[in-house]
């Protein structure tokens, strides 16, 4: 099963962490959030302490579906769930398959959109290099995530990402990345949710396409918009506001 951190009671929120992330960025929310809710930070197939033996592929669904197993073990069926990311992709395909459990979503510096050809082509790619020379691949792609201006200012959150990646295995990576250039498109989840939707974004988040995004999912009922001057990484880069952003969405739909 997976590995899981559970603090707090109250209603359920789980927050799913990104590619090379694990659920350790989730601390600072999660030592928040626990005042008030039951919160339960969840490290997903090949990443932080969860199994290193993976399928050669991570579907979103099958990340779901085990995402899933850790709920019915703490006999949960009922959760606000948080994905950052990668996450988010899990979080959508998890309301997806088990809708009737999910009362609130938050897309985090995530979308609902699949992968264009050019990214296909990119995670392949990725997925080569990362098992070749993981440490260099760490060391240019993760700068990348953070807003230009954020760079120089924060190479001690930069180490702290990458340290993150460390802990992830080069199999669970690379089946990640196959992963995600496998997802479909999920706007039609999000539009029939029917559920309170939180939608945080980066100003200069370069890894998803926020005009695209938010064109898409135009009309869609119950969805909290909030883009913010970071880019990929604002669990490191504001922290602060993204917990203010949350605690207010949390208080306007489940209190």
């Amino acid at each position: 099963m997976l590995y899981y951190r559970d603090k707090g009671k109250g209603k359920v929120i789980v927050f799913l962490h990104g590619f090379l992330e694990n659920s350790r960025m989730w601390r600072f929310f999660q030592n928040n959030l626990s005042k008030k809710y039951r919160v339960i930070a969840i490290d997903l197939p090949g990443h932080g302490r969860s199994s290193k033996k993976t399928n050669e592929v991570n579907r979103m669904e099958d990340m779901a579906k085990k995402v899933n197993n850790v709920l019915e073990h703490l006999k949960i069926d009922d959760v606000i769930i948080i994905g950052h990311s990668m996450g988010g992709y899990v979080a959508l395909a998890f309301a997806d398959l088990y809708k009737y459990k999910v009362s609130g979503l938050g897309l985090f510096y995530s979308t609902t959109l699949p992968d264009d050809e050019i990214k296909k082509e990119q995670r392949l790619k990725a997925a080569e290099v990362v098992v070749k020379n993981p440490k260099e691949f760490f060391r240019l792609s993760i700068p990348n995530l953070f807003a230009p201006e954020n760079v120089p200012l924060m190479q001690s959150e930069i180490k702290t990402a990458i340290s993150w990646a460390k802990h992830a295995s080069l199999t669970g990576i690379s089946a990640a990345l196959k992963g995600m250039r496998l997802r479909k498109d999920r706007t039609d989840v999000l539009r029939n949710l029917d559920k309170p939707i939180l939608l945080i974004l980066g100003k200069y988040d370069t890894a998803i396409k926020n005009a695209e995004l938010i064109n898409k999912l135009e009309g869609t009922e119950h969805l909290s918009i909030f883009e913010i001057s970071t880019g990929h990484m604002g669990a490191l880069e504001a922290p602060e506001e993204c917990l203010e952003i949350m605690e207010f969405w949390l208080n306007q739909n489940f209190n």
